[in-house]
This record gives C-alpha cells, sequence and structure tokens, in this order.
C-alpha cells in the first residue's frame, strides 16, 4: 500500500499551507478536495467543448468512510461547513448511509439483527439508484431517514437532495463491493476519504459515545438506550463491549478495513481525535 500513497506527516502537510489563523488539516484537506473537483470540472467542461454539447451540471460527491464510532457524521459536517463557507455560492449537501439500512423489521424477519451494519443488512439498490440519480442531477431525490434515538428507519419521513453541487456522503459501506453484481458506491463517488484510527481508540470512542447516549435517553422510554440506563453500569458496559467485539470490531476486520486501500486520502487521527498523517493515493 505504501508504493500507492503519497504519505504526509503533519509537518510536510502544514508546509504545504501558507500560515494562517486557520492553520489546520482540515483546511490543507479542503485545499486539496478544491483542487480536486476543479479539475473534475475542467474535465467536463473539455469534453462538453469536444462534443459540442451541453449537459446539466454534475454534483461532485465525497465519501467519509472508516469504523463505527471513528467520527465520520462529525468529520462530514465540518466538511460541509468549510465548503458553505469557503464556496458560498455553491449547494451543498449531506447525507448518511444509515438511510439506506434495512429496517429492524426486515433485519428481523430476515434474522440479520446481530449484522446490523455489514453489508448484507445494507439496501444495494437503493443506495445505487439515488447516487445515480444525485449524479444525474435529478431535481429531487428522496432518501430514507434514520434516527438514532429509535436505532431505526424512521417510519412514513423522507429526506431529499435536491441538485447540489457537493454531496458529502458518510457511511461504513463507502467502498464495498454490493454482492449480487449491483453497481459499487464507488462508482458514483469523485473522492473518497478513510478515516483510521487505532482499535484501541475506537472502541474507548464507541463506549464514550454509548455513556453519553444513555444519560440522554435516562428518561426516554422509548428510546433504545433507556434499557441500559436503567441496569448497572457494570451491566451496561458488558452488553457494550459484547456488541463492539462481535458486531463493530468483526464488521471492521472483516468488510470495513480491507476496502481501506480503495480510498483517495487515508486521515489518521490521534486519540483526542485530531488528525495526524495522512496518505494520498498517488494509482
Amino acid at each position: 500500500m505504501q508504493e500507492q500513497f503519497l504519505h504526509l506527516t503533519p509537518d510536510k502537510w502544514q508546509a504545504l499551507i501558507p500560515p494562517s489563523d486557520e492553520f489546520s488539516a482540515e483546511i490543507f484537506m479542503m485545499k486539496n478536495l478544491q483542487y480536486i473537483m476543479s479539475q473534475k470540472n475542467a474535465v467536463y467542461h473539455t469534453q462538453q467543448t469536444f462534443y459540442k454539447e451541453q449537459w446539466q451540471k454534475i454534483p461532485f460527491i465525497i465519501g467519509v468512510t472508516g469504523s463505527v464510532a471513528v467520527g465520520k457524521s462529525t468529520f462530514a459536517k465540518k466538511i460541509t461547513r468549510l465548503f458553505e463557507r469557503l464556496e458560498p455560492d455553491k449547494k451543498i449537501a449531506q447525507v448518511s448511509t444509515d438511510g439506506f439500512l434495512m429496517s429492524n423489521a426486515e433485519l428481523k424477519a430476515k434474522n440479520l439483527m446481530d449484522q446490523k451494519g455489514f453489508p448484507v443488512s445494507f439496501n444495494w439498490d437503493a443506495f445505487s439508484t439515488f447516487l445515480s440519480s444525485v449524479k444525474a442531477s435529478k431535481e429531487r431525490v428522496p432518501y430514507r431517514l434514520y434516527s438514532q434515538e429509535i436505532s431505526d428507519l424512521v417510519p412514513n419521513e423522507v429526506g431529499s437532495v435536491e441538485q447540489p453541487d457537493v454531496l458529502v456522503v458518510e457511511g461504513i459501506n463507502l467502498l464495498e463491493v454490493p454482492p449480487n453484481g449491483q453497481a459499487p458506491p464507488s462508482d458514483f463517488l469523485d473522492y473518497v476519504i478513510y478515516l483510521d484510527a487505532s482499535e484501541e481508540d475506537l472502541e474507548r470512542w464507541y463506549l464514550d459515545r454509548y455513556h453519553l447516549m444513555l444519560e440522554i435517553n435516562r428518561n426516554n422510554p422509548d428510546n433504545y438506550f433507556y434499557q441500559w440506563a436503567h441496569v448497572s453500569r457494570e451491566q451496561a458496559d458488558i452488553f457494550a463491549k459484547k456488541v463492539w467485539r462481535d458486531v463493530n470490531l468483526k464488521n471492521l476486520h472483516e468488510y470495513i478495513e480491507p476496502t481501506k486501500k480503495r480510498a483517495d486520502m487515508i486521515i489518521k487521527k490521534y486519540g483526542n481525535h485530531e488528525i495526524s498523517d495522512m496518505y494520498i493515493k498517488k494509482f
């Protein structure tokens, strides 16, 4: 993998951007994304000139992937906010792949609840249709909404994407090759960032988030975490660690991590979530 990627230590990537009040890895990453996007747009313009044809704008789709608890949602929000500020003339949207999981009812019917988040639990046809429709600049592309409160798809509620210039998609299955010959998500993604961290940090972040959800939902009996907020912390942690080991860590080892080399950029994170090294694909 080393031959495929350019390794940038903090000293190296810091030297590649001018000093400013916002001297950060996120700013460097944004400069990289803006450059890639400008190159893509130049290619589209050249094609239209050569073929003497005009077609609708083609959205630039960024993928953010990596393990459960690595911070994909937070990172995707940072990208979205930076684009909104640095590219104010562009329309930016953000979507999570959680909305393309099968519902809990369907997973239970197929005896797949213990594999929720694995590729087999994913609605690949719906996701492929969504991405291809966005790429084709359809006026309004709907998608199902997922709620962390109920840990399930929200009944009878949908979101929509309406011809964005940039779409940020975050989720664990972005670099996976679907079964049964469906088009892989990467066919529609212009740039994919893989967030990487040690397994020790991932488990700690997972438990930190789990404990936070217990506190938030202590008085919410409709929430998935309510039952675990009312047992001893020891019992709650035994359950959480079992889920981490038997579901999330297994998913990481068998499906998520093997796709890392297919990313365009790999970002290593310290235990405090700060960015350390970056690896940028050369070919």
